[in-house]
């Protein structure tokens, strides 16, 4: 019996700033699963994150405090 491995794509600066119908992917995810790629995540992107969290008004370490697992 085979398995198959399922594969997760890289969180990347483009990829979480892209724009589709439904607005930006950044703007899409949830606080608990932008703080793990930020955990994962390279300079800009931990930077895109902050950014984001600043722009719906929280400060970024109290949130990525709370959703840090």
């Amino acid at each position: 019996m085979a398995t198959t491995k399922k594969t997760t794509k890289a969180e990347t600066y483009e990829r979480l700033m892209a724009k589709t119908r439904l607005g930006r992917r950044i703007e899409r995810l949830g606080w608990r699963r932008l703080a793990r790629i930020y955990q994962a995540g390279g300079t800009k992107v931990r930077l895109a994150i902050r950014n984001e969290a600043r722009r719906c008004g929280y400060t970024p370490s109290t949130i990525l405090a709370l959703h840090a697992e």
